[in-house]
């Protein structure tokens, strides 16, 4: 899977586009800029408003950088994945590239 960077703006413009709210895992324009190499694009729900999906190994990645892994880790599924926002809150997607990225 190729690495894409999505711009900030390009969402914030399409959510003008669609008259609805994205939310990001920050508000703030430093931390919203900080993990936007971790967005992988948009994911759509029937009946639901679009909302941003992030990689979630990279949102780890990105969050280590302060801490060890495994503090970024209860870090961020408390904090992050914990957090509900409401119908706009985030997606966080585990990419499989192949079979042995699978653990059940």
């Amino acid at each position: 899977m190729g690495s894409k960077s999505f711009e900030i703006e390009w969402i914030d413009e399409y959510a003008d586009n669609i008259n609805t709210e994205i939310l990001f895992i920050s508000g703030s324009p430093e931390e919203r800029k900080r993990f936007a190499p971790s967005i992988i694009g948009i994911a759509t729900r029937f009946g639901m408003n679009p909302v941003v999906a992030y990689n979630y190994d990279k949102v780890i990645e990105i969050i280590s950088e302060d801490m060890s892994q495994e503090e970024a880790i209860e870090y961020f599924e408390y904090n992050v994945i914990g957090a509900w926002l409401g119908e706009g809150t985030p997606v966080f997607i585990e990419v499989i590239e192949k079979e042995s990225d699978l653990s059940i």
